[in-house]
């Protein structure tokens, strides 16, 4: 009988913490770094969070519609931008502490010395950027009045470059690792293009309670240090391998980032 009570109150243990336990809904195959940064902000609850993956999101455009839906997600993150924060309720710190902004060039390997006496945005001018149609960046560079190439697939981009049709591809840091393990392509060693670029968290506009657990959850997680102690085991090595410190820094304005941005916040930002 005593060992009947046990049982009982231990199903009732579990059934309980079960019951208790509250899913949000995330994107299936993200970073990690996102993931367990989503996880750090939801773990300063007394409720016990725990992720639940949706597959089959193609497209950012597609995610973000899907904020709050009964078949969709509930966190969605992406860089921001003024069509962006308008459709759904942003989380306003960059997440990746701006680091999205910075840019390597692709280039050809003889032509590295063109490239290494260069130090000023006027210098560049006289040079043609490959783009991608849909990347952030092209419409930036060709705001800075850089001459912007468009092209489709960056395989097709590598071709081009090679046959010397434009001077140099920009990508960002945390994607050139993986370009120069896919791809045999060289990337230039003296500078660094840096435009002011926040990704955010973003949740349904109706779902305030979840927009400030996270939002506490981060400020936290920045009070505390655990923010920047995820950040450095995702990014430090990285930042350390392209050299970012020893670099000479191109700066570009970014007139599409909303000026809700905390950009005087030194705090959430990587600067070299």
């Amino acid at each position: 009988m005593r060992y009947l009570s046990y049982l009982l109150v231990a199903l009732f243990c579990c059934t309980t913490y079960a019951t208790d336990t509250k899913y949000v809904r995330v994107t299936a195959g993200a970073h990690p770094y996102v993931l367990e940064l989503i996880e750090l902000a939801l773990s300063y609850q007394k409720e016990h969070y725990k992720l639940e993956y949706v597959k089959n999101i193609p497209t950012q455009s597609r995610a973000i519609r899907l904020l709050g839906k009964e078949n969709g997600i509930d966190i969605f993150w992406s860089v921001t931008s003024f069509e962006r924060e308008n459709m759904a309720r942003a989380i306003r710190l960059p997440i990746v502490r701006g680091l999205l902004g910075y840019r390597i060039l692709l280039i050809n390997e003889s032509h590295q010395v063109r490239f290494s006496k260069l130090n000023h945005i006027s210098q560049l001018q006289s040079f043609h950027y490959g783009l991608r149609h849909d990347w952030p960046d092209h419409d930036i560079f060709v705001d800075n009045k850089l001459s912007v190439n468009a092209f489709h697939t960056l395989s097709g981009a590598l071709n081009m470059l090679r046959s010397n049709r434009f001077d140099a591809i920009p990508i960002s840091v945390l994607e050139l690792p993986d370009v120069l393990k896919s791809y045999k392509t060289y990337a230039e060693q003296a500078l660094l293009f840096y435009y002011p670029s926040a990704v955010y968290l973003f949740v349904d506009k109706e779902n305030t309670q979840l927009h400030s657990i996270l939002q506490n959850g981060l400020n936290q997680a920045l009070l505390d240090g655990q923010f920047e102690k995820l950040f450095n085991q995702h990014f430090a090595q990285l930042i350390t391998d392209l050299s970012l410190e020893k670099r000479t820094i191109i700066e570009l304005k970014n007139r599409s980032l909303p000026p809700s941005a905390p950009l005087d916040n030194s705090q959430l930002w990587y600067k070299k």
